[in-house]
This record gives C-alpha cells, sequence and structure tokens, in this order.
C-alpha cells in the first residue's frame, strides 16, 4: 500500500466518522469486527422490529451486515433480500453494496421495513 492510497484511505475514514455522527441513529457505535471497521447501529422497523446492522467500507463500497434478527437458515436468501454471509443486497451492483455511507444506511432502513413485512406477508412490498 503506497502512501497515496493510505492518506485517501485515512480521509474516508475521517469523513465517513463525520457522516456516520450526522446520519446514524444517536446509539450508533464504531468498533472493529474481526478486523473490519464500522458502525453498529439499531432500527425499529415501521411495524415495530427491531433490527441491529452493520455498515462498513469494503474497499468498493459500503456494505450492510444483519446483525440481529437472525434470518441465515430460516428463509430463502434471494427472497429476502440477504447473502448468504448475512449482507444485505442493497443494489442489483454484484457486490451488493452502496456508493455512499449515507445511501447504505437509508437503503438498510427500507430493507428493514420491507423484510418486516416479508416476514408477515412472504413478499417484500417493493
Amino acid at each position: 500500500m503506497g502512501l497515496a492510497c493510505f492518506v485517501d484511505g485515512f480521509g474516508r475514514v475521517l469523513r465517513d466518522r463525520a457522516r456516520a455522527e450526522g446520519s446514524l441513529p444517536s446509539s450508533t457505535r464504531y468498533l472493529a469486527v474481526e478486523g473490519v471497521s464500522g458502525w453498529l447501529f439499531p432500527i425499529v422497523s415501521e411495524l415495530g422490529d427491531p433490527y441491529q446492522l452493520f455498515l462498513w467500507f469494503d474497499g468498493a463500497g459500503y456494505q450492510v451486515k444483519l446483525v440481529e434478527p437472525q434470518v441465515l437458515g430460516r428463509f430463502d436468501p434471494h427472497a429476502c433480500h440477504v447473502f448468504p454471509d448475512g449482507r444485505l443486497c442493497l443494489s442489483s451492483d454484484a457486490g451488493g453494496g452502496m456508493e455512499s455511507l449515507e445511501d447504505a444506511y437509508a437503503r438498510s432502513v427500507l430493507w428493514c421495513n420491507g423484510f418486516s413485512v416479508f416476514a408477515r406477508e412472504g413478499r417484500f412490498p417493493f
């Protein structure tokens, strides 16, 4: 990794921290899990269902992983828009991520609302 890449990466982290502070819920925590740094945050869907999500930059895009509730193995991953590793499928891009932290957060809120409907009716509303 060259100095330019290091500086760019460090600058992105500082920008992301500022964006997260302004965009994510106030109870969000910045932490490192298995060498990956990101934000753990709660969402309560419009139907009242609680979710815990982890958002991070993977080098190409912003990813969001569902921490709670546990859905892997309970539902068809394609039908509920969750990759086999627990990441939410937020876009039609091959990696499923988003270009910005704000977009990843917004899509994860939409996913939570959609999944709450899916859990009750067996289909996503959108």
